[in-house]
């Protein structure tokens, strides 16, 4: 340094302002955590309210939330997850104290009809469905989410790493909705198909890989789950859930315990497992109160 010099300070930076609203912080709160999923089909329906309401989270009354509910065109369950969100957000910002008061609470509605039924396969359509299906690779996928009851993208990320082989079959960890972890069996039969579509052994290759080797994407996956539907002649509203309602029924219908059920699908609550439960064909309470 010449003589006289003063060493020059860095430069401080202009800190970049920001405009963000109190509504998006609290819809960033309220969505921190959640799955992709979850988080993008929320944020859609909150920014959807508002922009119907014209009016920001603080200013927002019952009657605001009643005629957006009564404005949307679309199927009733559809309706109500809507809502369920927007009444979520509701009173996650009142919890916090950045709303005043929770208007959603006072919204109340009829419990609607459980179409469930309606979207679930019989075992023979199942069968046609992955028994039409001539490439291995699709036909394991359609398994996976049959036999183990796996959510599309569950199946979709599923990696060797969480596989365990035993001594028949195997157990595969499932990272599942709501960052909770449980174990699935892998009966001997799915695992060997599976081992003999292997072709990448690093612990993170996909089990059931996309085309090209790769991670299997949610679309593609959709289309495999579509296309086997359409040859077995079934309903275009057929997808991957089916299949894991599938699995619940059909399993529930053999025998399998309900608490075991519940496990393997990841249910948080066994009400929601015994759903599934249905009337035996000749069996019924009034069969032993008719004497």
């Amino acid at each position: 340094m010449v003589s006289g010099d003063r060493a020059r300070s860095p430069a401080k930076k202009t800190p970049v302002a920001r405009n963000i609203s109190a509504d998006d912080m609290l819809i960033r709160s309220w969505l921190h955590n959640r799955s992709d999923n979850t988080r993008d089909a929320y944020e859609r329906d909150a920014r959807a309210f508002l922009t119907f309401t014209g009016k920001l989270l603080e200013e927002v009354v019952l009657a605001d939330l009643q005629s957006w509910f009564d404005s949307l065109e679309c199927a009733d369950a559809t309706r109500r997850r809507k809502l369920a969100a927007v009444k979520s957000l509701l009173s996650f910002g009142a919890r916090l104290g950045m709303l005043r008061a929770d208007v959603g609470a006072a919204f109340r509605m009829e419990r609607g009809h459980d179409t469930l039924h309606e979207r679930i396969l019989t075992q023979e359509e199942v069968a046609s469905m992955i028994d039409g299906e001539d490439d291995p690779r699709k036909r394991a996928f359609l398994r996976v989410l049959y036999v183990m009851g796996l959510r599309l993208r569950e199946a979709c990320g599923l990696v060797w790493r969480s596989m365990t082989r035993r001594q028949q079959g195997g157990i595969a960890s499932i990272h599942g909705k709501g960052g909770k972890t449980r174990s699935v069996l892998v009966p001997a039969k799915l695992w060997k198909e599976l081992v003999a579509l292997r072709v990448d052994s690093r612990p993170d290759a996909p089990v059931v890989p996309g085309h090209d080797g790769g991670p299997l994407h949610a679309k593609a996956a959709d289309r495999i789950v579509k296309r086997a539907a359409k040859r077995a002649g079934l309903s275009p509203a057929v997808s991957a859930h089916w299949l894991r309602h599938a699995c619940a029924s059909h399993a529930q219908d053999r025998g399998a315990p309900p608490h075991v059920v519940q496990a393997t699908l990841g249910h948080a609550s066994l009400a929601t497992t015994t759903r599934y439960s249905h009337v035996r064909e000749g069996d019924g309470a009034g069969k032993y109160l008719d004497q």
